[in-house]
């Protein structure tokens, strides 16, 4: 396993208009104060096709003035916005940027260990606010729909893969209500994947292979315990990694897969079931700076024999 799967980090921000607090730990430093290497805990899930990622992220053992401006006790503001970054020392980045929706005291151990939780979620109120009211005419560019869709999420929108044959609608297309409800029945009528990252907007064609780095995931990598083969998808869990997206195209190697579907019963299932190229379809890190969890869970969709030519040189370990 390589060295930059050691030496743990986060950086856990919460800011509003008037300032912010950093929460750091920080590889191979020990630095005196009361912000650096505090225990935290989180869970940040990021979906394709919502728009949208929540996170739970908790914190111990703050100070008493520190506690009071995250609850909002008192005269000041409490903080409105997050962010938090972790990873290994040869491996760090964001994880989850967003807003801090509900905040509560969290108590362990019989109330022996303090900690203040967060519930965040990444879209902005202004987008979740926003509706869509169109109808556009008889034979419109089924992009030109999609786009028109898009465009209250106000982020760039990016198209991945040939859209070119897609049939046109002879009847008029109502897109009325939530604009992240419209682009899901979009995306089912259409056939691709979307989600918004990073401040845009990628709608990426079914079966498309994005043509960036392809990871490697094995035992050799950093995947933890076996993967879950079923008759759609692979469940994996794999070392922290927040280089990995939505959409990333990764190749499974694994001696040893548990398979969970009808077919065991009735078919011969080779030893290799669940290995090859599969597209990232959600997205989950979770983690304990002071325990044991420090992963990635990712569900995938495995690409067919056409989107896998050509990108076996692009995986990388």
């Amino acid at each position: 396993m390589s060295d930059e799967l050691f030496l743990r980090s986060y950086r856990l921000k919460v800011g509003r208009v008037t300032g912010s607090r950093v929460y750091e730990m920080r590889t191979g430093e020990i630095v005196p104060g009361d912000n650096d290497g505090l225990r935290i805990t989180f869970q940040a899930t990021h979906f394709a096709g919502n728009a949208l990622s929540v996170a739970e992220i908790t914190i111990y053992n703050v100070s008493a003035y520190a506690e009071r401006q995250m609850l909002g006790d008192g005269v000041t503001k409490k903080y409105e916005f997050i962010s938090l970054e972790a990873g290994y020392a040869g491996q760090f980045g964001a994880v989850f940027v967003g807003q801090i929706v509900n905040v509560q005291r969290h108590l362990e151990d019989g109330g022996a260990t303090k900690g203040i939780r967060f519930f965040c979620k990444s879209s902005a109120k202004e987008r979740d606010q926003n509706l869509i009211n169109l109808t556009l005419s008889p034979e419109t560019d089924p992009v030109q729909i999609i786009e028109a869709c898009a465009e209250p999420f106000g982020a760039e929108i990016q198209f991945y893969g040939d859209f070119s044959e897609l049939k046109r609608r002879s009847r008029g297309t109502v897109l009325q209500g939530s604009p992240t409800a419209c682009m899901n029945e979009l995306a089912e009528a259409f056939q691709f994947d979307w989600m918004v990252e990073n401040g845009a907007l990628k709608v990426i064609k079914r079966e498309f292979a994005l043509a960036n780095q392809v990871y490697v995931i094995s035992a050799g990598t950093g995947m933890i315990g076996s993967p879950v083969v079923t008759d759609t998808e692979v469940g994996i869990r794999y070392a922290l990694n927040p280089k990995i997206k939505l959409g990333d195209t990764i190749k499974l190697e694994s001696m040893a897969p548990r398979f969970e579907f009808s077919g065991a019963f009735f078919y011969d299932i080779p030893r290799t079931i669940g290995e090859g190229f599969y597209k990232v379809n959600s997205l989950v890190f979770a983690g304990d700076s002071h325990g044991d969890q420090w992963e990635a869970q990712l569900s995938c969709l495995r690409l067919s024999a056409a989107a896998q030519a050509g990108i076996s040189q692009r995986a990388t370990r």
